[in-house]
C-alpha cells in the first residue's frame, strides 16, 4: 500500500510540475524596446590612379629622331577602381605644345598637340587604341563613347585586370619638313574616368 501510494504522490507532483511549467510559459512576461536607426551612405566611387611618372620627355638631337620619331612604350599606367559602369577618355589640354624656352629664333614656334600620339592597351594585351593615334584638344574615346550602356561595368584592376587595367604608349615623330623652332615645350594630357550614363 505504501508503495501505491508513492507512486500516486509522485503521480501527482509530475502532474503538477507539467501544469505550473505549462502556466509560466504561458505568462506574458514584460518587456522593453530601444531603437537604433542605422543609416548607410552609398556614394559612387570613380578612381583613376596614374601608377608611373607623370612626366614624358622626349628628346630630338639626331636627324634619324626627327625623321623616324622616338616611341616610348608603357611609359604611362593607368589603374581604375569603380562601383559604377564607367567610360575613360583622353585628350590634350591644349591645341598647341607651350614653349617653355626658345633655343633658336629660326622656324616656327606653334607646335600642334596632334605631333603627340598615344596608343592604348588593356590588361589582356588588347589594345583599346590600337593605332597610334594623334592627340588633340577634343577627347578621344579609350573606353565607351558619350552614349550609355557601352562603358566598362564596376569593379577594381586588383580584381578584373583585363579590363581595369591600360598601359599607354606615346609616339613623336617631328619630321624635318615642319621646321619647328629649336627649344624646350611642354603639353598636358588629360585622362579623364566618368560614370557611364
Amino acid at each position: 500500500m505504501k508503495r501505491l501510494l508513492n507512486i500516486k504522490a509522485f503521480a501527482v507532483a509530475a502532474v503538477l510540475a507539467l501544469v505550473l511549467s505549462n502556466s509560466a510559459n504561458a505568462q506574458v512576461l514584460p518587456d522593453d524596446n530601444e531603437f537604433v536607426y542605422v543609416a548607410m551612405d552609398l556614394q559612387g566611387v570613380l578612381d583613376l590612379t596614374l601608377a608611373t611618372d607623370p612626366n614624358v620627355e622626349f628628346t630630338f638631337n639626331t636627324i634619324p629622331s626627327y625623321v623616324n620619331g622616338i616611341i616610348k612604350p608603357n611609359v604611362t599606367e593607368l589603374r581604375v577602381e569603380s562601383t559604377v559602369p564607367w567610360d575613360l577618355y583622353v585628350q590634350a589640354e591644349t591645341a598647341n605644345w607651350a614653349q617653355l624656352q626658345a633655343f633658336s629664333s629660326a622656324g616656327t614656334s606653334t607646335v600642334p598637340s596632334t605631333l603627340l600620339e598615344v596608343r592604348v592597351i588593356d590588361g589582356a594585351g588588347t589594345s583599346a587604341l590600337p593605332n597610334f593615334t594623334a592627340l588633340t584638344d577634343t577627347r578621344l574615346d579609350i573606353v565607351g563613347t558619350v552614349a550609355a550602356g557601352d562603358g566598362v561595368a564596376a569593379g577594381s584592376y586588383l580584381t578584373t585586370p583585363d579590363s581595369h587595367f591600360f598601359r599607354v604608349d606615346y609616339r613623336i615623330i617631328p619630321t624635318l619638313t615642319a621646321q619647328y623652332q629649336a627649344g624646350y615645350y611642354g603639353l598636358n594630357v588629360i585622362y579623364t574616368l566618368a560614370e557611364d550614363l
